[in-house]
């Protein structure tokens, strides 16, 4: 079985091809700011349902939000 972990997080570049920042993306999905800031530090992960959110917005999959 392949358990892969999520890696880096692309949510920067991805914020940036988009023309959002952090803060637009946590308004957006209604989250908070911090998480946001966690989840591209590598310090915190997208729970499914935030994860599917965010892909939407960023029009991407949600396995494009990390390098595996």
């Amino acid at each position: 079985m392949d358990l892969r972990e999520p890696g880096r997080s692309r949510l920067p570049e991805l914020l940036v091809k988009k023309g959002l920042t952090a803060r637009d993306l946590s308004i957006i999905v209604d989250c908070t700011e911090s998480h946001i800031s966690r989840v591209i530090n590598g310090k915190g992960l997208l729970s499914y349902d935030l994860a599917a959110k965010v892909s939407q917005v960023l029009n991407c999959t949600m396995e494009d939000l990390h390098e595996w």
